[in-house]
């Protein structure tokens, strides 16, 4: 095939490879910008969500409306004897726990798991970290964080320590409220990071990879597609000689 002064004449497994690898190479960009587009809608939806004023928790959970990163306000007491520490959760590096304190609300059958925050591991695991709080009653304000099921479900509970707190790898509700004797609402409640009452808090809506990062590794995948695009053109074709 003659294109312009070039005679392009492709073998037959340089055209395996390219027809091989070209729409893997296409599909993994195309992949991380529909990540990208995923994880940019949750951006804005954490945005639109704290401009919003917060409402009492128990009136919103009545309502059909989405509960993702809404800002809540609910009153309650915590129950300082019967506390979390979610395992393998890390801050700039450092390995740590998340403290998960139920709220005890109105009636004490019924609570809410908030989180109060990052604390470091320490340099024994055996000893557990001291989790201060208050003791009386108080209004807490807050956030809503929603699991991508819309549940704050996991599979199973792993205890490393006896007593309390309790050390978990993951949780199950259920399994917790046979534990702690009361109800749990079924969601998780992150505590404004001004209350004064919390540990370490950056909450953002998302973790890891961002969308810019997503869009990042995509163009690095289209590019590396049109570079062996380019190379298998290039091998394949040669310049037509002038001689006569």
């Amino acid at each position: 095939m003659r294109i312009g002064a070039f005679d392009f004449n492709p073998g037959f497994w340089p055209s395996i490879v390219t027809l091989a690898l070209l729409p893997f190479l296409a599909g993994l960009g195309i992949w991380q910008l529909e990540r990208a587009s995923w994880k940019q809608g949750l951006v804005d939806q954490h945005a639109e969500s704290a401009r919003q004023p917060p409402l009492l928790l128990q009136s919103l959970l009545a309502r059909d409306e989405p509960l993702q990163y809404r800002q809540v306000t609910v009153r309650g007491r915590y129950d300082l004897e019967h506390q979390l520490l979610l395992d393998n959760r890390t801050f700039k590096g450092h390995a740590g726990y998340h403290v998960l304190t139920p709220l005890l609300l109105g009636d004490r059958e019924n609570a809410v798991l908030v989180n109060r925050g990052w604390v470091p591991v320490g340099k024994y695991r055996s000893r557990l970290p001291e989790l201060p709080g208050p003791a009386g009653e108080l209004m807490v304000y807050a956030s809503i964080k929603l699991p991508p099921e819309k549940l704050f479900r996991l599979d199973a509970v792993e205890e490393v320590h006896e007593g309390w707190p309790q050390v978990v790898q993951q949780m199950k509700l259920s399994e917790l409220e046979q534990r702690l004797g009361y109800s749990l609402l079924p969601v998780i409640l992150l505590l404004d990071p001004v209350d004064e009452y919390g540990f370490v808090r950056e909450w953002k809506a998302v973790y890891g990879v961002t969308p810019g990062k997503h869009r990042a590794y995509a163009l690095q995948w289209f590019m590396l597609a049109l570079v062996l695009l380019m190379i298998y053109i290039g091998v394949n074709s040669k310049r037509i000689s002038d001689e006569t």
